[in-house]
């Protein structure tokens, strides 16, 4: 159920594994939240635009006897990720080494050799982390709470809190912000976040770098889907699942709406790629809720949600680089008003992506493809958005003016999303854009299960199931599903 990444990776893998596979997509397109948005020449990737551990695609394709670069092509970035702090200075990273460390120095003199330690930390938290953590399929509690488990943790202080560890490395408030605001790809604050996460910049500076597949982020997406067909697996777009049919304590199939019209369909296990408190609440009738490690829906801690525009421009943005980051001049008290508070920032972070720099045939000749996006708080009290989206689309623009250059009459496109749209195009609970939280009692063996233990042969996968949140996760994720259905069904 769901074609997102997580989906379309277990379908590849367990169709390899010699399963009959059967997809069935509420939406008229595959990917998820990576999917794609076509109009007037423009194209947009509606989600993720940052493709990083390339190396999780490149096995799920070996897997299947395949080789990733014989569907998709894969462009290294370098230089095309900028960011500005709130004063106007910059940092753009660089994949040379000297060229990285001149740009640093130029923000934090003498800052290399400890430059060098927070790489060293970082990538040990990275091995470590991805090895002992993040794929592992914590199916007890002493697969989670042994001792080498809990030496591991203190040994890389993996739980530390994330903002404070950066700056044992760093002494000037730019760069402890640089190597934080990573953060914002999980939809969590650098202040409450576990300092594990430190494996993000080291991803993007050293172990693999930052690339962009051609054509688009969704091209990876149709690589997927085309490999996918090619192992037999059979894909139903708009046919939403209407329910888990379970008889007896067992999913024995799915009923489906949409052009299908109520037609039951019968399986020996059925995965869910679905937002797992909507699978729960709605697909399952809340009859597993027992399989929450934290018991109750209500308790759990949701990620931030995200205000999205996509526009076209006439013209090109001769300011801005493939990937821009623009951070407040009040850093934490942007973080303070989405996570604290619940409200919306005054003066907020953004992230705007120009991916026609890198593939221009996103864009028509001339004209440029701009997608931005500020984390916001996700649904609740706090935000309004009938009463304030308007307001704050207006203070978006008014940013986009100030700090990027953009001449609004040269918008000939625009398109906009809120958590409004979120919660109702992929039935993401409190429209929360990047699923379940990651605060430590939410990671590991206290994060929702991938499979159920109150409702034989029904698993999980995607981001608010375990490992986590982030594309390279999530198809992780279907690894450890697929072999988990693999063990447990047989074929």
């Amino acid at each position: 159920m769901g074609a997102g990444m997580g989906g379309l990776a277990a379908a590849i893998r367990l169709a390899t594994m010699g399963f009959e596979v059967e997809v069935f997509e509420k939406n008229g397109q595959v990917g998820g939240r990576m999917g794609r948005l076509e109009a007037e020449g423009f194209s947009f990737d509606t989600g993720p635009s940052l493709l990083l551990m390339t190396d999780t695609y490149r096995e799920l394709f070996a897997f299947a006897g395949r080789d990733l670069d014989d569907y998709v092509k894969l462009i290294p970035l370098d230089g095309d990720y900028r960011v500005t702090f709130g004063d106007g200075d910059t940092l753009t990273t660089r994949r040379a080494l000297p060229e990285m460390i001149r740009e640093l120095e130029r923000i934090e003199p003498g800052v290399t050799p400890r430059f060098y330690r927070f790489l060293e930390d970082a990538c040990h938290k990275y091995r470590l982390g991805r090895s002992e953590f993040v794929e592992r399929d914590f199916d007890k509690a002493k697969d989670f709470f042994g001792l080498r488990n809990l030496r591991l943790l203190l040994k890389t202080k993996a739980v530390n809190n994330y903002y404070r560890q950066v700056s044992k490395f760093f002494k000037t408030e730019k760069l402890r912000q640089a190597f934080s605001l990573q953060t914002m790809y999980l939809g969590l604050s650098p202040f409450s976040a576990p300092a594990v996460y430190a494996l993000l910049p080291y991803t993007e500076l050293a172990e693999d770098g930052l690339w962009f597949p051609r054509g688009g982020m969704y091209a990876l997406v149709e690589a997927m889907e085309r490999l996918a067909v090619e192992l037999g697996v059979k894909f139903r777009l708009n046919s939403p699942v209407e329910n888990v049919v379970v008889t007896k304590g067992k999913a024995r199939g799915v009923r489906v709406g949409g052009e299908a019209g109520g037609e039951e369909i019968g399986a020996d296990a059925v995965l869910a790629n679905a937002d797992l408190p909507y699978a729960y609440r709605e697909l399952l009738g809340g009859q597993a809720d027992s399989d929450f490690r934290l018991r109750r829906r209500e308790k759990l801690r949701y990620t931030a949600s995200a205000f999205m525009l996509y526009l076209g421009v006439d013209g090109k943005l001769d300011e801005m680089l493939h990937h821009n980051f623009y951070l407040s001049p009040d850093y934490g008290e942007n973080f303070e008003a989405i996570f604290r508070d619940g409200r919306l920032p005054d003066d907020p972070s953004f992230y705007a992506v120009v991916p026609s720099k890198t593939e221009p045939g996103m864009a028509p000749e001339g004209k440029d493809a701009l997608f931005v996006l500020v984390p916001v708080p996700h649904l609740g009290p706090g935000v309004d958005w009938e009463r304030e989206g308007p307001a704050f689309k207006e203070k978006v623009y008014g940013m986009l003016e100030r700090r990027c250059g953009l001449d609004r009459s040269r918008v000939v496109y625009e398109e906009v999303k809120t958590p409004l749209d979120w919660r109702d195009d992929y039935n993401l609970e409190e429209g929360a854009a990047f699923g379940i939280g990651h605060g430590i009692l939410q990671v590991g063996y206290f994060r929702p299960p991938m499979v159920s233990r109150s409702v034989e042969g029904m698993y999980f996968v995607g981001a608010s199931t375990r490992p986590g949140t982030g594309v390279p996760l999530v198809t992780i994720g279907a690894r450890l599903a697929a072999e988990r259905i693999g063990r447990e069904v047989g074929v």
